[in-house]
């Protein structure tokens, strides 16, 4: 959950002290219902995601790491021969990781494009940076083609409805919700948002004892407030990762009815090809033609993840300049998985926002999200992150259900 606006204040704190001990002199106790006898349940259902495995993400979100830059996201935006243009999470400065950044990249591209002399434009990544520059682009009259790999639009706003609730594998909240263009979006198509106040929070240890904030370990308080923000192992991180977001103030929102509900928004006049793999752009001043194929374009916006870019499974002809490729390669695509689980019933803390574990392994499902507050669902969301989240994507969705449940039964039966 990258960049809340609560946690970030937090982080800023921390930097007088570097990212050592963490919570000095916090007493906070939220109390947990008392545990009972029962048994906790099996799930019903349940979703595991992998998002270093996906071939379209090979990650979730960026950050800055050790060796890199806020400069290299400068660099990486910047536009060669109004022709390539760059937009996406990764290259925005004010709001990275978040999808706003990704929404307003978008429109930052679109207005690169319509300064240039260029007519017919590519979109690469249907994402919500593509489809906000291509409705843009639209909405100006230039004729825009949206190519993405999926076969579906979104990329990392996706919505899995499976389990018989809405449930969001890749973007969750509104984060900073006061001024965010997301809720000019939310409040035009009337979509219905919850509240996460992150201090209402039951934390318990494998025994299940209550915690206060004080008395968790060094490195539940790293893992919760550090590495779940930046999908990233603390002693990867740049100094200046901490400086980034927070461009918005209020609470934090969780959409409700699912996230790819926004999607509505970036409806246009252009053209959407699914399944449509690029696998080759090559490029010269005022000319773009995809996979060597098809009629040229006057440009393309590349709104591929980091992830993808540093993968090399696109390849640009000629390539890109040595100054973009060394920005690409500086900065760090870290990973946040989630897993759902569906029960009979709810058997936690009900009126708790979140449910943090303080166990024995270190970053093992460590925070969850009460999901049943905000849906009436009997449904939690556990976090897994940076090298942790890493290590279990070679696990089965078996293995990694069997230990979301041992956390449980630990926090609820002691």
């Amino acid at each position: 959950m990258p960049h809340s606006t609560a946690r970030r204040e937090f982080l800023l704190s921390m930097s007088a002290v570097g990212m050592g001990i963490l919570l000095p002199g916090c007493k906070k106790c939220i109390q947990g219902s008392a545990l009972g006898n029962a048994q906790i349940p099996q799930p019903t259902g349940s979703l595991v995601t992998r998002w270093r495995q996906d071939p379209y993400a090979r990650g979730s979100y960026s950050y800055i790491p050790m060796g890199g830059r806020a400069s290299d996201r400068v660099v990486l935006r910047a536009p060669v021969q109004e022709t390539l243009f760059f937009a996406g999470e990764a290259t925005s400065s004010d709001s990275p990781s978040t999808v706003d950044g990704a929404l307003l990249s978008g429109l930052r591209a679109a207005e690169e494009v319509l300064a240039s002399s260029a007519s017919r434009i590519a979109v690469i990544g249907a994402g919500v940076s593509g489809l906000a520059a291509a409705a843009a682009l639209a909405d100006a009259g230039l004729v825009v083609e949206v190519f993405e790999a999926r076969d579906r639009i979104g990329g990392r706003v996706v919505t899995d409805r499976t389990l018989g609730t809405p449930l969001d594998l890749g973007a969750s909240w509104i984060h900073g919700a006061r001024g965010n263009p997301l809720t000019d979006i939310a409040e035009d198509l009337d979509l219905m948002r919850a509240k996460t106040r992150y201090g209402n929070q039951v934390i318990r240890n494998e025994d299940g004892e209550v915690l206060c904030e004080s008395d968790t370990s060094a490195g539940w308080q790293e893992v919760t407030w550090v590495e779940h923000e930046y999908g990233a192992d603390i002693a990867d991180l740049s100094d200046e990762a901490e400086e980034e977001g927070g461009l918005y103030g209020g609470k934090d929102r969780i959409f409700v009815c699912g996230y790819d509900d926004v999607l509505e928004a970036f409806a246009g006049d252009y053209e959407v090809r699914l399944n449509a793999v690029v696998d080759r752009i090559e490029w010269s001043a005022g000319r773009v033609l995809l996979d060597a194929e098809g009629t040229p374009f006057d440009a393309v916006i590349v709104t591929l993840p980091l992830g993808v870019l540093q993968s090399g499974s696109v390849v640009f002809a000629p390539e890109l300049p040595q100054e973009k490729r060394n920005a690409i390669a500086d900065l760090g695509m870290g990973l946040l998985n989630k897993v759902y689980l569906r029960f009979p019933e709810v058997f936690w803390d009900e009126e708790a926002d979140l449910l943090g574990y303080d166990g024995p392994e270190r970053g093992l499902f460590s925070e969850w999200v009460n999901i049943a507050k905000i849906t009436g669902e009997p449904v939690l969301l556990g976090f897994n992150a940076s090298s942790v989240a890493d290590e279990l994507e070679g696990w089965t969705d078996e293995e990694i259900v069997a230990e979301a449940m041992r956390a449980l039964r630990g926090m609820y039966q002691g």
